[in-house]
């Protein structure tokens, strides 16, 4: 793991709306080509079309514009390349992944062919609470809470809602911008670098997050499953209503039934409910 340096504002930015993108687009046809190399990055050369603008833009101004630009750009692009290679790895592991994270086998069946996604429990060890200004503190063995709870689903989760992220394109900066002598080439070369290497840093983090919470919603709803083995926490109740035919007009319903979740699931403090389970 590259070790975490200090960013400025404008790679931070950039990488936060290179985020957005992935989070809210979907794949398409042009997007499954790996985005561009670091070298391709590093090779980009001021346009000389854009000569007049230039001279108008003072020279320091067009020197930190074109620091920022690089850092930002090799961000883009270490984030973009990083995400798509984990996007691969995932890929090449999908039949283990659907094997250990199957969502479907923690489904609770309800009436009507409905599915009901089990609530997800944290469990805490060992746990400290310090109380005001310090003059109270206990501790517990355990404390349970139940983070999120049931709910109808029509599908089972997959793991790939967690991890999938796409890549976004990789945008060039604006060719004023783009170095133009020497002095500038090595510049925009060291800076594409440092910026690269914090976009790839930075989508192992999301990556590692990503995986984190996966790993606290699937063991959530399995520790949700032997708690209620166990009798420490009650099932979900469902009331169907049979409405019988339903609308009118230009739409009518016929064998319309309702459900609704009456009795969530509650944590059972009376211990006396409790069962040992057989291992």
């Amino acid at each position: 793991m590259i070790k975490c340096r200090k960013k400025n504002l404008f790679v931070l930015l950039a990488l936060a709306a290179c985020m957005l993108v992935a989070a809210c687009s979907t794949c398409s046809a042009a997007e499954l080509d790996p985005p561009p190399n670091k070298e391709y990055l590093q090779s980009q050369r001021y346009d000389e079309s854009v000569t007049a603008l230039s001279q108008e833009m003072p020279l320091d101004i067009r020197l930190e514009a074109l620091k920022e630009a690089a850092l930002s750009y090799g961000a883009r692009g270490g984030l973009a390349w990083r995400t798509y290679f984990i996007r691969q790895e995932l890929n090449q592991s999908a039949s283990q992944m659907d094997k250990i994270y199957n969502f479907r086998q923690l489904l609770i069946r309800a009436p009507s062919g409905f599915v009901i996604e089990p609530p997800i429990v944290s469990e805490a060890l060992d746990a400290i609470i310090i109380e005001g200004d310090g003059q109270k503190a206990a501790v517990s063995d355990t404390i349970y809470n139940i983070n999120r709870n049931a709910r109808f689903t029509s599908t089972a989760r997959s793991w790939r809602q967690y991890l999938e992220r796409d890549w976004g394109e990789v945008e060039d900066p604006p060719g004023i911008l783009l170095p133009r002598t020497k002095e500038e080439i090595v510049l925009w070369e060291r800076l594409v670098d440092k910026g690269w290497d914090e976009g790839i840093e930075q989508a192992d983090v999301i990556f590692e997050e990503d995986l984190n919470r996966l790993n606290a919603d699937f063991k959530g709803m399995i520790r949700y499953k032997k708690l209620l083995a166990q009798g420490m926490v009650s099932p979900p109740y469902a009331l169907m209503v049979n409405r019988g035919v339903t609308g009118g007009g230009e739409e009518m319903r016929v064998g319309d039934r309702a459900l609704e979740i009456t009795g969530k699931p509650a944590l059972i403090s009376e211990t006396g409910e409790w069962r040992p389970v057989s291992r």
